[in-house]
Order: C-alpha cells, then sequence, then structure tokens
C-alpha cells in the first residue's frame, strides 16, 4: 500500500487500514545507502516494508522509517539444473512467478497475492495451501545477507549464525534488513493446476474430508460459509499437471473507483456472496483446469479490494490450531455465527510440521484465516473472546496478520518468545529495528 492509499493521505498503514500513523519512507538505492540510513538515522526506529500486504501494523513504525528496497531486486541462477535462486530482498514473488515459470520453476510457496516481497516473504515465514505438503517459505531458503543494527552486513544460514537466521525467519523485521537469500524454486511441468472441486455440506464434513484427503494433494484450500447454520463449505485440492504448457501466468487486475468508499462488508451482503459462492461450485467433486492466478491469488483480481471495507479498515484474524482441535474450530464457528459476524472469505488449511524458527506461526494441524470489519465494538468484543479460546486450547494468532491481540498472549502463544529477544537483544542491542507491531505487543 501506498501512503496515498492510507485512509488518510499522508499517513501509512498495512493493508486492513486500520492504524494509520505518520511514518517516513525511505527507498535507498544500493548497500551503502542503506548502511547510511541505519548507521546516521540513530535517533529514530527503523523497519523494512515489502508491498504493505502485512495486514495490520508489522511494516509501520510512528514517528520513524519504513524502508523500501525497490533497488534491491537481482535475481539469477546459482544451480540452474537444482533450482537454487539467489534473489534480492526486495524482489517480488510476482516477478519470480513472470520470469521463471516460462523456465519450469514456480515458488516454493506462495500466500495468497503475488505482492509479496523475498524479505517479507522471510520475515513473516509465509504460508500456502502446500504448507501440509512442503512448509513454510523459510524451509526453502538456505542463507540470506542481513544488514543490521550496527550497519554491518552479515551472512545467516543454518550453519552460519543460525541463531540469526532461524530469529530472523518469522522475526517480523526486527532482526536486521534482508539484502539479499538464497532460495530453492519448485521444478513444475506445466503451468496448468488440475483443481478438483467439492461442496460439503457442513464444517464437520469438510474437515473429515481435509484429514482424509490432503495427503493426495499439494495444494489445498476450504472456504467455509461461517453465517450458515452448518458452516457449509467448499473446498479445492489440486497438483500441478504432469505435462502441458509452460506460459507466463498474467496477472489482470482491476481498480476500484478512486474515492472515498462506504463500509459495503456487511452481514446481509456477506450472505448473500456466501450463497451465491457455494451455489455456484459443483454439487459433485469436479476436476478442472486453473491457471496459477486463478487458482493461487484469485483476490488479485481487484488490485485495492481492501477498500471495500471503508475508512475504518478491516481485521483479518488468522490462528493454527494444533492436532485434534476440530471441537475448537466447531465452537469458533458458532460463535461467529450466532453473533452475525460478518466473516468475509473465511479460509481453513491443514498444516504440516513446523520448523525451529521461534516466531514462525505454523504447527502440525489446523489453519483459520478470516476478515471481519474493524471499529465496532462487536468486532472487538467477538476476537477477544475468540483469542481466549485460542489461548487455552494452545494455538496462536499470526503475527503478520495481527493488529489488535492482547500482549499478554504471546508469550503462551509463542513458547520460545524468549530465545528469540535474547538473538535480537544480541544483534541490536539498542533496538534500532521497531515497528508498531513490536511496541504494541513488547517484542
Amino acid at each position: 500500500m501506498s501512503d496515498e492509499d492510507s485512509p488518510n493521505g499522508d499517513l501509512l498503514s498495512g493493508w486492513g487500514r486500520t492504524s494509520p500513523v505518520a511514518c517516513a519512507l525511505a527507498e535507498p538505492d544500493n548497500r551503502t545507502d542503506l548502511q547510511d540510513l541505519i548507521t546516521n538515522n540513530t535517533n529514530a526506529p527503523i523497519i523494512a516494508r515489502g508491498l504493505g500486504r502485512s495486514y495490520g501494523d508489522a511494516a509501520q513504525v510512528a514517528d520513524g522509517t519504513a524502508v523500501l528496497l525497490n533497488r534491491f531486486k537481482t535475481a539469477e541462477w546459482l544451480d540452474a539444473e537444482a533450482g537454487v535462486l539467489h534473489v534480492g530482498g526486495g524482489t517480488t514473488i510476482a516477478e519470480l512467478i513472470d520470469r521463471y515459470v516460462p523456465q519450469g520453476w514456480f515458488v516454493p510457496v506462495t500466500p495468497g497475492t503475488r505482492s509479496v516481497t523475498v524479505g517479507g516473504a522471510i520475515a513473516a515465514d509465509i504460508h500456502g495451501k502446500n504448507h501440509h505438503h512442503d512448509g513454510s517459505w523459510c524451509n526453502f531458503v538456505d542463507s540470506m545477507t542481513l544488514m543490521v543494527a550496527s550497519g554491518q552486513l552479515v551472512r545467516a544460514s543454518r550453519d552460519i549464525n543460525p541463531m540469526l537466521f532461524h530469529a530472523t525467519c518469522g522475526g517480523m523485521g526486527l532482526t536486521g534488513i534482508v539484502v539479499d537469500a538464497t532460495i530453492r524454486m519448485t521444478s513444475i511441468s506445466s503451468s496448468t493446476v488440475m483443481v478438483e472441486t467439492q461442496r460439503t455440506e457442513s464444517l464437520d464434513e469438510l474437515m473429515d474430508i481435509m484429514e482424509r484427503s490432503d495427503a493426495e494433494h499439494r495444494f489445498s484450500v476450504a472456504w467455509v460459509d461461517l453465517l450458515h447454520y452448518s458452516a457449509r463449505g467448499v473446498l479445492t485440492q489440486g497438483n500441478f499437471a504432469s505435462e502441458g504448457d509452460t506460459r507466463r501466468p498474467g496477472s489482470p487486475a482491476a481498480s476500484l473507483p478512486p474515492v472515498q468508499l462506504p463500509r459495503v462488508m456487511n452481514h446481509l451482503l456477506v450472505r448473500g456472496f456466501n450463497e451465491l459462492w457455494y451455489r455456484k461450485a459443483p454439487s459433485e467433486p469436479t476436476v478442472t483446469e486453473q491457471s496459477i492466478t486463478a487458482f493461487f491469488h484469485p483476490l488479485d483480481a481487484i488490485r485495492d479490494w481492501n477498500r471495500l471495507y471503508g475508512s475504518a479498515g478491516f481485521h483479518q484474524w488468522q490462528i493454527a490450531l494444533p492436532e485434534g482441535s476440530q471441537p475448537v474450530l466447531r465452537s469458533i464457528a458458532r460463535q461467529l455465527r450466532d453473533a452475525k459476524a460478518p466473516a468475509f472469505f473465511a479460509v481453513l488449511k491443514r498444516f504440516g510440521s513446523g520448523n525451529d524458527c521461534p516466531l514462525s506461526f505454523p504447527m502440525p494441524g489446523w489453519t483459520l484465516a478470516l476478515d471481519l470489519p474493524a471499529g465496532n465494538l462487536d468486532t472487538t468484543e467477538i476476537l477477544d473472546q475468540l483469542d481466549n479460546e485460542v489461548v487455552a486450547n494452545g494455538g496462536r494468532i499470526y503475527l503478520a496478520k495481527d493488529a489488535r491481540m492482547d500482549p499478554a498472549h504471546l508469550h503462551l502463544m509463542y513458547p520460545r518468545l524468549d530465545a528469540w529477544r535474547a538473538v535480537r537483544n544480541e544483534w541490536d542491542p539498542d533496538g534500532r529495528f521497531a515497528s508498531d507491531l513490536s511496541r504494541r505487543l513488547g517484542l
């Protein structure tokens, strides 16, 4: 998001548009400029900012400086046969897809948007529809170069400065700025995804099918109608076709009118949308061919869809729950339904094994994500209530999406928080890197 897109024209905010602040932007041309920015600007905090798709306040800092790495966009093969790629921290997933899919390579992990930088993918340890099969983004990062608080360039990997490496993966940009990284791409024989779509009559049926069938599909995601009495759903599972074209996928996108929009997302509209979305899915399991864009990034079709929530913005609430948490998910669905909360595009996925990064979000089990309008007491009350239930059942909230959780929950959700803090304090003892997220949660 640019500052012109924020609720107040000269302020900066996350994709949810909930907490705009006065925050300077800096765009260094090279490593020397970046080093000067860090070492000379000692009176104000700094945080790296990619394309502004963190939903909350992770990539902004009030009265500080957000650093854009638009000049750090290199990408070159280190081993073209093995798919090992050296990329700049400002390179985007969109650029990697457009450039390397025609060569038969796909990014190892992609979230629901192409608009994510490599540095942002590392900072949030992003996940996608294939976590149950492949894990998160940092599983495919071999090494990285960080500019730390001293202005020094430091190489980090699982063998070199391993504690810094693991603290940076999922560390929300608070250990340093990712200048470049070495990643492993995924080989594909076609850019066509063979997608099986089926409707489910209830949340129980949906979870049962996902548990039984996700292992057969590299990609799996379910939409859930949380306004329906049974939390019915639509499950889409897919694999890349074994042969075919590897054409550049393309990403046509429309924009909303450049005027202040009223809040469109309300209970009646979401209920109507849910009915249409459910009915358009096939009544029997059906396999179709879909493009990369259609399957992985449908919301990118509207460039600035976050404006549909009006000037107050919205909260995306994403949780992870351990294996065996089906009763908790049923309880959450029931509470949202009873509250008539207009949960738009609620998405359910299975998580596989987590990794060794202390602040990485995924854990073996389930993840549920949904959007709720911000700026009203009802949203605050229901999310606070649900947070308590998540914590009580061993779950956690995704920091890259959060804009409102209780700091007291942080240590319960991320039990290795003290180990992460120790590494962070070693490399940044004066707290040069900070964000509104880190201040709000006491990171």
